[in-house]
């Protein structure tokens, strides 16, 4: 399995169980993290890439057809070569049928999180079918709440919530047990000004959503912020 066609048959599979957009996501989000790129991808790093995959697709991916990917993910492992019909641009059969897509929660610790958190924000805009500009909204959003929870709090949590009735939207919501912001109401004003840059973030991200909460203390900050679709 030569390198770069790893990655090939990696999107190969995902695309037997989402869509193109997503697998092509998914697996950059994986990557990322782990500090691979899909063009130099080799079969020495499949068994990691494999075990963090599985784990990343739980949300587009039914129950029912979970174990057939985690099948044909492990089957990778003994594959010498590209089959056909899994090109890298060459969409699956199924690749237009509905997502499943489920509420997710991402412990967010490192910047590598973070970053693993942004880039599922975005692949689950896109499966709903977000367009450009929202999912671009969506994924701008959790990163800079994900880099505050990071920089100033010690980490904290990320829940993706996909809902589509009464209307179509990303709920998200994000909480830390930090010290809570200071000045809140002048940070979420504009007219604040930290030596930290602590809070700042909640700004963009109030002007960047559709609906917006925030609640903030000694205890800890939570979020909810909703990007319409």
């Amino acid at each position: 399995m030569s390198r770069g066609g790893t990655s090939s048959q990696l999107l190969g599979v995902l695309q037997h169980f989402m869509s193109e957009t997503a697998a092509r996501l998914v697996l950059r989000g994986t990557l990322e993290p782990l500090r691979l790129s899909a063009d130099t991808l080799g079969t020495a790093e499949l068994p990691r890439v494999i075990e963090a995959l599985e784990p990343a697709t739980r949300h587009f991916v039914d129950p029912s057809r979970r174990p057939d990917l985690s099948a044909r993910l492990k089957a990778l492992l003994a594959t010498a070569a590209v089959p056909s019909g899994l090109g890298l641009r060459q969409p699956s059969a199924t690749s237009s049928a509905p997502v499943e897509a489920r509420p997710t929660t991402y412990q967010v610790r490192t910047e590598a999180d973070a970053s693993q958190a942004r880039l599922a924000a975005r692949a689950l805009c896109e499966a709903m079918g977000g367009r450009g500009y929202e999912c671009q909204k969506v994924a701008t959003a959790v990163s800079e709440l994900a880099r505050n929870q990071v920089s100033y709090a010690g980490g904290g949590t990320i829940q993706l919530i996909p809902v589509q009735a009464p209307r179509k939207l990303l709920r998200v919501r994000a909480e830390d047990q930090g010290k809570g912001i200071p000045e809140l109401e002048r940070v979420l004003s504009g007219t604040y000004r930290s030596k930290t840059g602590m809070g700042l973030g909640i700004l963009g991200v109030k002007r960047l959503a559709d609906r917006f909460e925030v609640k903030t203390g000694p205890a800890g900050t939570q979020v909810e912020f909703e990007v319409w679709l």
